[in-house]
C-alpha cells in the first residue's frame, strides 16, 4: 500500500494505546503514603501527602516557566517526589523511577493497545515509512508502559515531553524532532487525540494533522 507521507508522527495516550487512571482516590494516596514512610522515612497522611504533591508539582512548573520561558512546560515528575522526600533525605531524582512506576501503576485501572494499533504501526514500517512518538507525557511513566504494550520496537525516536521541559502543543517541541532528523515538514503529519495539543503543534510547524481518537485509524488505512 503507497501512503501519503513519508514521516508519520504519532500521539500515545488515546491514539494507540487505550488508558486510564485516577489519581484522585483517596486509597491511591494512603498507598503512596505507606510506601514513602517505609521506604524513605518520610511522615505523611495520605490527604497530606496529595496536598503536598499538588503544591509540589505547582511549584516546579512556576520555577520551569521562570527558567525557560515556556508557554507550555512539562516538569519532571521525579523531582516533584524527590522534594517531598527531601523534608527528610536528600534523595537524587534520577534514581525514583521504581517510585514513579508504582504511583502510576497504583493509579492506573486500565492499559492496553487498540485493535489495530500493531498492524497500522507493521504496515507503515513494512512500506519503508518513518514512525516517531511525540507524547506529552512523563518519561518514568512511559518509557515502562512502551515496554508493557511493546510499541517502542515500531519507532525511529521517541520524543516524551518530561525529557524536553516542554510539551505539545509547543512549537519548539515537534521542531526539536524535525531538525533532530532533518524531515521536511510538508513529508510529515501528526496523528493524535487531541485537536489543541496535537493539531496546535503540527500547525505550528507547517505539518498535516489527523484526528484519530480510540485507535480509528480509519482515515489512514
Amino acid at each position: 500500500m503507497a501512503y501519503k507521507y513519508k514521516n508519520y508522527i504519532f500521539d500515545l495516550y488515546g491514539t494507540l494505546v487505550d488508558i486510564h487512571t485516577d489519581e484522585e482516590q483517596q486509597e491511591l494516596w494512603e498507598k503512596m503514603a505507606r510506601k514513602l514512610s517505609e521506604e524513605y522515612g518520610a511522615d505523611y497522611t495520605g490527604a497530606d501527602l496529595r496536598e503536598k504533591y499538588l503544591l509540589a508539582c505547582k511549584e516546579e512548573t512556576e520555577a520551569l516557566i521562570e527558567k525557560t520561558h515556556a508557554e507550555y512546560p512539562e516538569i519532571k515528575i521525579e523531582n516533584v517526589w524527590a522534594k517531598l522526600i527531601g523534608k527528610e533525605n536528600v534523595v537524587d531524582p534520577g534514581s525514583l523511577e521504581p517510585l514513579c512506576i508504582f504511583f502510576r501503576e497504583a493509579s492506573r485501572d486500565k492499559l492496553c493497545k487498540y485493535p489495530y494499533t500493531d498492524r497500522l504501526l507493521t504496515d507503515l514500517k513494512t512500506a519503508g515509512e518513518k514512525i516517531f512518538l511525540l507524547s506529552n507525557a512523563q518519561l518514568f511513566f512511559t518509557r515502562k508502559e512502551l515496554e508493557d504494550v511493546d510499541i517502542a520496537k515500531y519507532f525511529d525516536d521517541i520524543f516524551i515531553s518530561s525529557d524536553k521541559g516542554i510539551k505539545k502543543p509547543q512549537k519548539e517541541f515537534m521542531e526539536k524532532l524535525l531538525k533532530k532528523h532533518g524531515l521536511n515538514p510538508a513529508e510529515c503529519v501528526m496523528i493524535g487525540n487531541e485537536v489543541f495539543s496535537d493539531g496546535g503543534v503540527a500547525k505550528a510547524n507547517g505539518v498535516d494533522y489527523i484526528f484519530v481518537q480510540d485507535g480509528d485509524f480509519s482515515k489512514i488505512i
